[in-house]
């Protein structure tokens, strides 16, 4: 289980990165590791990770709330009201 979440980890950041490049939003580049190594194309996950993919989910749900959160800015939202 933890080789499968490396994996995803290290080929979602080397995705991320490629399409930073190619001026694209890195996340695309995390949703296609998905896609890739879930059980739609390559199935090179543990099926343990399959199990627990809804918590896996909502955490990485907090994660990306809890960042664009810290990326406001308080005058902005105050002056848009």
């Amino acid at each position: 289980m933890i080789l499968s979440l490396a994996f995803i980890f290290l080929v979602g950041l080397v995705l991320a990165a490629i399409c930073k490049q190619i001026k694209m939003p890195r996340m695309i580049g995390m949703l296609i590791t998905g896609v890739i190594l879930g059980p739609c194309a390559l199935n090179l996950l543990d099926p343990t990770i399959l199990h627990i993919s809804s918590e896996i989910r909502q955490m990485a749900l907090v994660i990306i709330l809890i960042k664009a959160g810290l990326s406001l800015n308080i005058s902005d939202l105050k002056s848009v009201g």
